[in-house]
C-alpha cells in the first residue's frame, strides 16, 4: 500500500510533542521490513536534513508555509496526484476533503476545551485559526476512516465534544524515549557545570511554556513555600518560547531558560532531583514518561491523561492544590524510602511504552482503513 504521512513537524530543528511523535513513527517504519511505500509530505519550513530516512520513503516538499493552506489545499492535491491508499494526518488537523481514505491522529482537543481549562490571551491570527479549526475538525473526524488517539482521556473528549462513536477510535499510547538513568548523578552535574550550566546539587526541573495550561504559577508558588525550608535548592524552568514576554517571577532561586540543545535537556533531566509536571491538560503527557525513563522521581498533576502514563509511580496532586505539590517536593528533598520505591517502579512502568508496538498498531490501523468500504 502507498501510505501518505503529514510529516511537517518531524522535520523541524526544534521538535516538540507532535514532531517527536511523527519522527519516532517514521524511524520505526524505516526499521521494519514491509512492502509499503511511504510518501512523507513536508512544508516550506521543513529542515529536510533533520531526519535521514531510507529509500523506502519519498519526502515531498510542498511549497507553502501557511498551515491552513498546507492542510486544506496543497496536501489533498498532492495526495490525489500520488494515488495514495491511505493518508495519515498527524497534526491534529488536516484537509476537509481528500481523495483517499484518511486516518487522523488527534493529540488533544485543547482548542475546544480552552474555556474549561483556563483563559489565554491570544493574538487575532491565533483566534482566527482556532475558530476555523473548531468548525472544520468535527467534519474531518467524521469523514475519517479511523481516528488514533494517544490516551483514553482524549478518546473520552472526542466522544463527548465531537459526538462520534468510539468504535472507529483506536487508543495507541506513545512509546518511551531512548533515555537511561545517570550512572553517577554527581559526576553528571559536574559535566553540566563544565558546559556552562550552574546546576546546584539539588534542583527541580520542569518544562515551561507561555500557555497557562502548563500551570507554571502553581509550581513556582509550591517551590516558594519549600525553598524557605531547604537551603541551596532551585527550580529550573526550561523551554520557554519567549523569555522576555514571560511573566516576571520574584521568587528567589527560580531559573528560567528558553530552548536548549536536546542533549543538554536530557542531561539536565537525568541530573535533577525530581521532575515537576503541573499541567492542567495533556493529550498524553510525554514529558512525564521521559522523566520516568530517565530514572527521576516525578511530581505530576492528576488531570486529563497524565494518570494513564504515570500510574501509581508518581507523587500526584490536584493542579489547583499548591500544598499538595509542596508536600511532594518536601518528600523528595528529605529522601524518604517511598521516593526511591516510586522511582524504581516508574522505571519498570516506562518499559511498557514501546515505540515498536506503537508503530505496529499504527500500521494495523492503516491496513484497516484501506480495507473499509466507503
Amino acid at each position: 500500500m502507498r501510505i501518505g504521512i503529514d510529516g511537517r513537524y518531524a522535520f523541524r530543528r526544534e521538535r516538540r510533542g507532535i514532531g517527536e511523535y511523527v519522527a519516532q513513527l517514521l524511524l520505526q517504519y524505516d526499521n521494519r521490513y514491509d512492502e509499503n511505500e511511504y510518501v512523507v509530505y513536508v512544508d516550506r519550513q521543513a529542515e529536510v536534513s533533520a531526519m535521514r530516512l531510507s529509500s523506502k520513503f519519498r519526502v515531498v516538499r510542498l511549497d507553502v508555509a501557511n498551515p491552513l493552506l498546507f492542510e486544506e489545499v496543497f496536501l489533498p492535491l498532492a495526495a490525489a496526484r500520488d494515488n495514495l491508499g491511505v493518508l495519515h494526518l498527524t497534526s491534529n488537523y488536516g484537509p476537509t476533503w481528500a481523495s483517499c481514505p484518511t486516518v487522523y491522529t488527534v493529540q488533544d482537543l485543547i482548542e475546544f476545551l480552552r474555556g474549561e481549562i483556563g483563559p489565554w490571551q491570544i493574538d487575532w491570527r491565533h483566534r482566527m485559526g482556532r475558530a476555523i479549526r473548531q468548525r472544520t475538525l468535527p467534519i474531518q473526524i467524521r469523514q475519517a476512516r479511523m481516528v488514533i488517539v494517544p490516551s483514553q482521556a482524549t478518546e473520552r473528549d472526542i466522544v463527548r465534544v465531537i459526538g462520534i462513536s468510539d468504535q472507529k477510535i483506536r487508543v495507541i499510547p506513545y512509546g518511551a524515549p531512548a533515555i537511561s538513568p545517570a550512572e553517577d548523578t554527581e559526576r553528571l552535574r559536574v559535566e553540566l557545570r563544565g558546559r556552562g550550566y550552574s546546576v546546584p546539587d539539588r534542583y527541580f526541573l520542569m518544562f515551561a511554556a507561555m500557555d497557562p495550561r502548563k500551570n507554571s504559577t502553581l509550581a513556582i508558588e509550591a517551590f516558594r513555600r519549600v525553598a524557605s525550608e531547604f537551603d541551596a535548592v532551585e527550580l529550573w524552568m526550561i523551554g520557554i518560547e519567549d523569555l522576555k514576554g514571560y511573566p516576571r517571577c520574584n521568587v528567589p532561586r527560580v531559573r528560567r531558560f528558553g530552548y536548549l540543545p536536546r542533549a543538554d535537556v536530557v542531561d539536565l533531566l537525568r541530573a535533577a532531583s525530581a521532575f515537576v509536571f503541573p499541567s492542567r491538560y495533556e493529550g498524553f503527557g510525554f514529558p512525564a514518561l521521559e522523566a520516568m525513563k530517565a530514572g527521576v522521581p516525578v511530581l505530576a498533576s492528576n488531570s486529563s491523561s497524565v494518570p494513564e502514563v504515570v500510574g501509581d509511580t508518581a507523587f500526584t496532586f490536584c493542579p489547583d492544590d499548591v500544598e499538595q505539590l509542596a508536600r511532594g517536593m518536601r518528600e523528595v528533598l528529605t529522601g524518604t524510602r517511598e521516593v526511591e520505591a516510586r522511582r524504581l517502579a516508574a522505571l519498570r512502568r516506562a518499559q511498557l511504552f514501546d515505540w515498536r508496538r506503537t508503530a505496529a498498531e499504527h500500521l494495523d490501523v492503516y491496513q484497516t482503513a484501506g480495507r473499509v468500504l466507503p
